[in-house]
């Protein structure tokens, strides 16, 4: 679900101290959407990313990045742009430290299903997706998360405070769509409540030609307990195979959800399939289609569609059958 963003840079000189780095990328997309419960519509968007970087005299590495969004309007009052995706950290052989709108540690060591981006995210909005978020973003999206490397292995544990408000959080009021009743409980209450935990363990490496990253986390807040694991392979015929898995429990909810994905890149063209299920007192289920076309210069024809079951909609709003055309525009 996330766009890829090709930068060019400025370097900053400062007297006595090491060189900063400024780099400004970009991108921007124009096509149409359209779904079972929306007309066919123009659509475009640009971002603008502004990512910065140092390091001290001793070594210590320290940067900062933030994302301009038009989004159309959509998601700020008076139709204006929106800053997001701040964060700041710092790095060094003690490992790195990030605070901000970034993942937690839960998301940070698995690895989604969807191959490829399309305008919409149709291909991986259906109503059986999942991106392993966890809790992430419940209370202020301020999340601190400490990450360490070691060989093929990393690990990272986070943690993200409530508000600080005077209310408190109720029951989880369970949707019947997705299990993530509980996140959607804060966020709209902005609630107070126990500190939200993460831990996360990843590794990647080469097996029998393949490249492989396996990855699994936990996160828990409130009486709420989530587990992930996930696993990827990349072989060099150009095919890869993505595969999730997510329990999910609360007082009176027990749910999970399990996803597969599979891709095929051969020169400028990437074909992507993946379906997702939840299971439990959960329901939705649904599949998606990606294609893309690399046309060179950071421009991508993209293509993609999603179909939901099951008693589903669709995350983006568009109704059970939704699609997407265009081009993206990498700066």
């Amino acid at each position: 679900m996330k766009k890829v963003l090709l930068a060019s840079t400025a370097l900053l000189g400062f007297a006595g101290a090491a060189a900063a780095e400024v780099s400004l990328s970009g991108y921007a997309e124009m096509g149409i959407f359209g779904g079972s419960d929306v007309e066919t519509q123009f659509h475009n968007d640009i971002v603008i990313n502004f990512n910065m970087s140092g390091s001290t005299d001793n070594g210590l590495e320290f940067g900062a990045k933030v994302q301009l969004d038009d989004t159309n309007g959509s998601h700020t009052p008076n139709g204006l742009p929106k800053f997001d995706d701040e964060a700041v950290w710092v790095s060094g052989s003690f490992g790195k430290i990030t605070l901000g709108e970034t993942d937690g540690a839960y998301d940070w060591a698995l690895q989604e299903i969807y191959s490829g981006t399309s305008l919409f995210d149709d291909h991986s909005t259906h109503a059986g997706a999942y991106w392993f978020t966890g809790l992430d973003g419940a209370y202020d999206n301020q999340i601190m998360r400490y990450e360490y490397s070691f060989g093929d292995f990393a690990v990272a544990i986070s943690a993200e405070q409530d508000d600080g408000r005077t209310s408190t959080l109720g029951s989880c009021g369970y949707d019947g769509v997705t299990f993530l009743c509980l996140k959607q409980t804060m966020t709209s209450g902005r609630a107070t409540g126990d500190t939200i935990l993460s831990i996360g363990g990843k590794w990647s490496g080469s097996l029998s030609g393949a490249d492989v990253q396996v990855g699994v986390g936990y996160t828990t807040a409130n009486d709420v307990d989530e587990w992930g694991v996930s696993a990827a392979a990349s072989l060099a015929n150009g095919f890869s195979v993505n595969a999730g898995y997510a329990d999910f429990s609360a007082t009176g909810v027990s749910a999970d959800w399990w996803g597969l994905g599979a891709a095929y890149t051969t020169g400028a063209l990437l074909v992507g399939v993946n379906y997702g299920e939840y299971g439990g007192d959960a329901m939705g289920s649904g599949f998606g289609l990606v294609v893309n076309y690399d046309l060179g210069g950071g421009a991508v024809a993209m293509l993609g569609y999603g179909s939901s079951s099951d008693g589903g909609s669709s995350f983006n709003g568009n109704g059970e059958d939704t699609f997407s055309a265009g081009l993206g525009l990498s700066f």
